[in-house]
């Protein structure tokens, strides 16, 4: 490839796909236009140039998002995906579908301890790393954790405006206990138990790998799926690009730019970081502690 060549793109995210092709690294090709004329034309300053490493490292990222963790299924679906076309790499407990997914990544399933899997994976992965993520993931569904319960402390000046917070941690495995939360209420702690039993639920049905602990949305992938659909902004408050030090978990907090809707999540999983971090890159995004609209979000991390 001619080393001027250069694919324009949203410096913001990216779906697997270029707007255009500059051969010359100049004009687009299909339309003849120049760069900036381009960011005119689509009212989008965020469009870039990217050269053929840029872009090659933008493809690889980009089908590493799409390889998310591994998702349960039925009997049944197992069973239409081994029928529903000539299966390949097909063994006695897994296979790949046949029909491609994107480039040479498809569908991969797989069955344990009569249980049954999913997950887009490249179809050239070798066995044995193949293996290892099957056996990773078994691992993580069978994990037992318990909860522990802090003391509730009273918080305020004075008796007209007093709070209790109650701080709440697990422990998986025998493992060091991590902090979960704090159940926070005033005079009715109803509402405070709702969400804590909200967030107790996600916590399992991740497998403690991450909690919800504000918003609509019910996972991070959630979230990414709704953004990637409607071309929505996710605001990240904070700083959610590295997996912090001498931590026990990341929290990844902010609302959609678009719809004002907040989300906080809690992070305890290094892997399942890394991949949050991979399917950023496909949807717009923004990081600054400005937009978010009020304190209740901040207050909910403490």
């Amino acid at each position: 490839m001619d080393s001027r060549t250069r694919f324009i793109a949203d410096s913001r995210c990216f779906s697997g796909v270029c707007q255009t092709i500059m051969s010359d690294g100049l004009h687009s090709d299909s339309s003849g236009e120049t760069l900036e004329e381009l960011r005119i034309r689509k009212d989008n300053p965020y469009i870039t140039a990217l050269s053929p490493r840029q872009m090659e490292k933008r493809m690889r990222l980009y089908r590493q998002a799409l390889c998310a963790p591994f998702e349960e299924i039925t009997k049944k679906e197992y069973l239409e995906r081994l029928n529903v076309l000539p299966p390949i790499r097909k063994r006695e407990d897994s296979f790949f579908l046949s029909e491609p997914y994107y480039g040479e990544l498809a569908e991969f399933c797989f069955t344990r301890e009569n249980r049954f899997f999913k997950g887009i994976r490249s179809v050239c992965t070798p066995q044995a790393i193949l293996d290892k993520e099957v056996d990773r993931h078994m691992e993580l569904i069978r994990r037992k954790a318990f909860l522990l319960k802090g003391k509730d402390t009273p918080v305020g000046d004075n008796d007209t405006d007093l709070w209790h917070m109650t701080p709440y941690s697990f422990s998986v495995d025998g493992k060091a206990p991590v902090f979960l939360c704090n159940l926070v209420y005033r005079d009715d702690r109803r509402q405070a138990r709702t969400d804590m039993t909200h967030t107790l639920k996600s916590l399992r049905n991740s497998h403690y790998r991450y909690c919800w602990g504000k918003g609509t949305y019910e996972t991070p992938d959630c979230l990414m799926d709704r953004a990637f659909q409607e071309d929505l902004t996710i605001i990240s408050g904070g700083c959610f690009f590295q997996y912090p030090t001498n931590r026990e978990s990341a929290t990844f907090f902010g609302q959609v730019k678009e719809t004002g809707e907040e989300f906080l999540f809690r992070i305890y999983d290094r892997d399942y970081f890394l991949y949050l971090l991979k399917r950023l890159r496909t949807v717009k995004r923004e990081n600054c502690m400005e937009n978010i609209s009020d304190s209740s979000t901040l207050k909910a991390i403490l």
